[in-house]
């Protein structure tokens, strides 16, 4: 089963629900800049009420996360994000046939998706924007089209790149 051609089915995906904001790394930013020849596939954005008091006061930060947001968000509660199509509700770099990316390209957090975590790497799969009748399958969990090793070793990478770069 291809998990985003069977998400698309059956609702919009995470690379076309407006409010979705893909984080990148810097390493991320290296990756794609070698792939595409546009230099302004990213954007320095700011995190919406009222998340950003969040972001911008440490005493905010909950345990679980702060190296996440030490490191990915600017004292201003800013990070930078893949830019949306001019629709604003759409990846850049969505066509038609699925992420203009490839695997060994696409931002870290793609690459994770539909896992999230914590910085103890503690690993979950994300239920919020994945579609409930994946739920009622009991193939969905074998279908995740990554395993929990692989993803702890790209959320591995991930703060790699975010502490190092």
């Amino acid at each position: 089963m291809n998990f985003c051609k069977e998400c698309a089915k059956i609702q919009k995906t995470c690379c076309q629900k407006g409010g979705f904001q893909v984080a990148l790394t810097k390493g991320d930013i290296r990756r794609i800049e070698v792939f595409t020849p546009s230099p302004v596939f990213y954007e320095l954005k700011a995190v919406e009420d009222p998340l950003r008091q969040v972001y911008t006061n440490p005493d905010y930060y909950q345990d679980d996360e702060k190296i996440y947001v030490q490191y990915l968000f600017d004292e201003a509660g800013r990070r930078n994000v893949l830019k949306k199509k001019p629709n604003k509700e759409e990846c850049l770099f969505l066509s038609e046939s699925g992420c203009g990316l490839p695997f060994e390209i696409k931002p870290l957090i793609c690459r994770i998706y539909p896992y999230n975590w914590n910085d103890q790497l503690k690993l979950w799969l994300e239920t919020d924007y994945c579609p409930a009748p994946f739920f009622q399958n009991p193939d969905y969990f074998r279908s995740v089209p990554l395993s929990e090793g692989e993803a702890k070793k790209l959320v591995s990478q991930f703060y790699f790149e975010l502490i190092t770069m």
